[in-house]
């Protein structure tokens, strides 16, 4: 099945799967944006030996963070092995109804699949406000959605809980491997309003569709949700004593990937900044931690946590995390062959 079937977990729980390998090459399941143990990470061969054809690994590891988050093979090597991994708040949220929509390439590589449909338009069903959970695991393209003429407010970016604010004009942008958490209010008489994705033409295609019924208490707007419940993410960063790294994507690294890109104690800041210097669109995937993106002059950052970013040609950017979670971590997508740090 495409994608392969939504595994739930609540946050603070132990998640045990056993993985059992029926392709003809190894593989693995990374964890995409979840903040685990490093042995249960996924990136052979630095955190585990790959799953070799017809064995198995189990998996194990207490979910940290509630949010949304997927899994997919290590470097996105296969894209028609994907699903969604769903890490629940510890208690109900201010929503009605939730939905997941998973986002992929399509087989001739110019649109997108939803939840493993070729653009099939299917509904959502709802009374007053639903909670949509979006992916985008397509590992190349941007996604550019819209939400015509609702209140669309996000509530979390990678998995974690940002402080809700209103998408402008109900478009909503994510990278390859992003995800994003919004609350949509539906008006209280009932009625059905489109989901679209623009297209590589610039066309807005209807992607899905969301259906309410009417609601008793006719048209009056529902108040604003609370922030969802924060995750143990740092308050603060220390950046008088971080770590301050340069690095590229797309290019050719002569040391060996043996080597680690640096070594950081644990609880130490890292400041990196990153550059595409290629002519194409990349992206960049912290494993094991949740980043910010700094400001221009490193005198703030942008009210969200991030675990996976694009970078345009010739764009550069710096992001700041804590560095606390000990392990042996991958960047992808800096460099080739891929790079790791190590947290002691």
């Amino acid at each position: 099945m495409m994608p392969g079937p939504e595994l739930r977990v609540k946050r603070g729980e132990t998640f045990s799967i056993r993985v059992v390998n029926e392709l003809e090459e190894p593989t693995a399941v990374h964890w995409h944006g979840v903040r685990l143990v490093n042995a249960m990470d996924g990136a052979p061969p630095l955190t585990q030996p790959p799953i070799a054809p017809g064995a198995s690994f189990d998996y194990r590891f207490v979910a940290p963070d509630a949010g949304t988050f997927w899994y997919h093979p290590p470097l996105w090597k296969n894209t028609n092995l994907y699903g969604a991994l769903i890490v629940e708040e510890p208690a109900p949220v201010d929503a009605d109804t939730e939905t997941t929509l998973v986002f992929a390439a399509a087989k001739n590589g110019d649109l997108f699949t939803v939840n493993g449909d070729d653009m099939q338009v299917g509904e959502v069903i709802a009374t007053q406000r639903v909670r949509l959970r979006l992916i985008n695991a397509c590992a190349t393209k941007i996604l550019r959605l819209h939400v015509a003429n609702l209140r669309t407010l996000v509530m979390a970016v990678d998995g974690q809980p940002a402080q809700p604010f209103t998408a402008r004009e109900g478009d909503l942008t994510l990278g390859p491997g992003n995800r994003m958490d919004v609350f949509v209010d539906c008006r209280g008489e009932g009625g059905s309003w489109l989901i679209t994705m623009q297209n590589t033409d610039g066309i807005n295609a209807p992607v899905a569709k969301i259906v309410a019924a009417h609601a008793a208490n006719g048209t009056t707007r529902r108040g604003d949700p609370k922030p969802l419940p924060s995750n143990p993410l740092p308050e603060r960063m220390d950046f008088r004593d971080a770590v301050r790294i340069e690095a590229a994507v797309g290019r050719e690294r002569a040391v060996k990937s043996e080597t680690p890109l640096f070594t950081v104690r644990r609880g130490r800041t890292v400041m990196l900044g990153l550059s595409n210097p290629t002519a194409a669109n990349a992206y960049m995937h912290l494993h094991g931690h949740s980043f910010r993106l700094l400001d221009a002059l490193d005198d703030g950052w942008k009210p969200f946590w991030l675990d996976t970013m694009p970078i345009a040609p010739g764009g550069l950017a710096r992001i700041a995390f804590v560095a606390d979670n000990p392990g042996k971590w991958l960047i992808e997508g800096l460099y080739r062959p891929q790079v790791w740090f190590e947290v002691t």
